[in-house]
């Protein structure tokens, strides 16, 4: 019998349509009930303006959390369980940067760098994302991001906004 290592992977949930919050509380007990996959902290919610190519503010706003997790799962493995969930919850990928009831990305896996069709990581694009940096932040103060640096520089510099919710 072999056992399998868990690693540490954050994860970035947002949703921006119907009940924002309690489809992203929904995603996390999914997350949590996968096998291989353990919630081990879960920010408070914050609230970002939606982005769109064509200007901010054309879809509603987004309630994101970050998730940090333990997983036992190989990366791939792991986007396609968090998909899985997506599509439960009432995903639906029809338009990019459109609206959705629920986003899941895999911000970093412990220190894994690679570039493929369907993932990269770390993402490509979390270290310029306030939604991002603000919920792990407050999880992980002390956090990298692979090949970016600390987060607590990271945000010093991002652009966009989130605010903590009530």
């Amino acid at each position: 019998m072999r056992l399998a290592l868990e690693r540490r992977a954050v994860l970035s949930l947002g949703a921006n349509l119907g009940d924002r919050l309690a489809t992203i509380d929904a995603a996390v007990r999914a997350i949590d009930a996968i096998d291989g996959i353990r919630v081990l902290e879960r920010s408070s919610a914050w609230e970002s303006p939606s982005w769109h190519p064509d200007g901010e503010g054309l879809t509603p706003d987004y309630v994101n959390v970050v998730a940090i997790v333990a997983t036992t799962m190989e990366p791939l493995d792991l986007l396609d369980a968090l998909h899985a969930v997506e599509a439960a919850l009432g995903r639906v990928r029809e338009e990019r940067w459109g609206p959705r009831t629920i986003d899941i990305d895999i911000v970093a896996m412990g220190r894994i760098a690679r570039a493929e069709d369907r993932l990269v990581l770390p993402h490509p694009r979390a270290h310029e994302r306030q939604f991002v940096l603000q919920p792990w932040l407050e999880l992980e103060p002390d956090a990298e991001l692979p090949g970016y640096g600390p987060i607590a520089e990271l945000a010093e510099y991002a652009d966009g906004d989130a605010w903590r919710l009530p």
